[in-house]
């Protein structure tokens, strides 16, 4: 039976005898890549740069900014802000129901007026009719009631001719009847008063010094009781309401809520002064502490103090005239820290620690401050730990990025780069004219040793 030929029985002996050598020439072109590879990096490795080696010499030092470390006395500051308020501001209200005839220019928003100006004038011929009504009213009272005094004083003299009986004695001398005349004439008195207070009421007058900050009524309209006619405030005094922090309270001498009209305790309250800018320009006020808040606020947990100054609304040559609403920056007097280290802010770094140069090392030193602000830490000279003392020198440059040991030098014991400058230049010329002499020097014994 006839075998079926396969592919292998097919192939041609002289390839079988190349594939040996295809595959050589490729391992061969492999060691080659593989051989060029690696003189490539050991090239780049041997072109690498050497690190710097200072030897036996030490590591240069870092310059830095000093002071020493000195005591003084530090007055408290606490930082806030506010908004100018009247200390005294309310809403004039109508008393009667009347037209309105007359507005004085002072009524207008922005005006100022006296104590007593007449703001607005309303229509009076209704209450000066009342007046006459009750004027005719008090005649006729007074007539009644002398007539019944006349009455009494002769029925008297015939009491005395021919006494009575003694319990109808008041009533045969008219005494009822007398008291109930005077009783009409009083009644007739008052009412004559109530009409002559309404007509004074027609005349809405100024109850103080100050200025108009809203106008509600205007001419020809008629107004009713208690019906407001411009909203007004006093110029005298102004508070600006200052939130302060808990933590700082305890620099601060707040004084009683009761001291404030007690005459002995001025001048010990703490001062305050508050600036505002307008434009380009930055003016102050001062003024004082006169009381605070009964209870934090409960949205900033913060205590509301209050400060009050005094004609802050009259212009000067130093300062413009405050105005109501206007906001305000303010600084109120603390306590005074006596013997304490007063450093930089720069110098403290965010964990409340300093550094410290100590024989050309840095230090850093942890520290307790009794108050900090935007531009200062201050530090008691006597603490508990006892970090730093009055000897000590104060790294004012920031040091976050160098550790605990780091050799450091004041810049102000290192030469400048122009100074540096000028003694390398000085150097290279004395070198330059040593070797010129050394030159000269060696020409001219040339011949005397021929």
């Amino acid at each position: 039976m006839t075998q079926p030929h396969s592919d292998m029985d097919q192939v041609n002996p002289e390839q079988l005898n190349t594939t040996p050598v295809t595959w050589l020439k490729h391992l061969i072109v492999s060691v080659i890549i593989l051989f060029i590879a690696f003189s490539v990096v050991g090239a780049m490795f041997a072109s690498k740069p050497e690190a710097r080696k200072f030897g036996n010499r030490p590591p240069p030092s870092v310059g830095v900014e000093t002071t020493k470390m000195q005591p003084t006395d530090y007055k408290v500051w606490v930082d806030s802000y506010g908004v100018a308020e009247p200390l005294t501001q309310t809403q004039l209200v109508s008393d009667v129901n009347a037209r309105v005839i007359s507005v004085s220019p002072q009524i207008r928003a922005g005006a100022s007026f006296q104590k007593g100006d007449v703001l607005i004038q309303l229509d009076p011929r209704d209450f000066e009719i009342e007046v006459k009504v009750a004027e005719s009213a008090v005649a006729d009272a007074d007539f009644n009631y002398k007539q019944e005094v006349a009455q009494a004083a002769l029925a008297e003299k015939d009491w005395n001719i021919r006494p009575g009986n003694p319990e109808a004695r008041s009533l045969a001398l008219r005494e009822p009847q007398v008291a109930a005349a005077l009783a009409g004439l009083k009644a007739a008195e008052a009412r004559l008063a109530r009409a002559k207070l309404n007509l004074e009421r027609t005349e809405i007058r100024a109850p103080f010094t100050g200025k108009v900050l809203r106008q509600m009524v205007d001419l020809g309209q008629v107004v009713s009781p208690s019906q407001a006619i411009a909203e007004i405030y006093a110029t005298e005094t102004i508070e600006v309401r200052l939130p302060v922090k808990a933590q700082d309270l305890d620099n601060l001498t707040i004084p009683p809520a009761e001291s404030i009209n007690d005459p002995t305790y001025l001048g010990d309250r703490p001062q305050v002064i508050v600036e505002a800018e307008l434009g380009r320009n930055t003016f102050q006020w001062k003024g004082e502490l006169v009381r605070s808040e009964g209870a934090f606020d409960t949205n900033t947990r913060m205590l509301y103090v209050v400060a009050r100054i005094n004609d802050p609304f009259i212009a000067t040559q130093e300062r413009p005239a405050l105005r109501v609403g206007q906001f305000l920056r303010a600084k109120i007097e603390g306590k005074q820290l006596n013997d304490v280290f007063v450093i930089p802010r720069r110098a403290v770094s965010q964990d409340n620690s300093i550094a410290i140069a100590e024989e050309g090392m840095l230090r850093k030193r942890k520290i307790q401050p009794l108050w900090t602000d935007a531009d200062t830490v201050v530090v008691a000279v006597k603490n508990d730990d006892n970090t730093i003392s009055s000897d000590d020198t104060l790294i004012l440059t920031p040091t976050a990025n160098l550790v605990d040991g780091t050799r450091v030098k004041s810049l102000s014991e290192q030469p400048s780069k122009q100074g540096l400058a000028v003694a390398e230049n000085k150097n290279a010329a004395d070198a330059k004219a040593a070797k010129g002499t050394s030159t000269t020097g060696q020409s001219t014994a040339s011949p005397s040793a021929n």
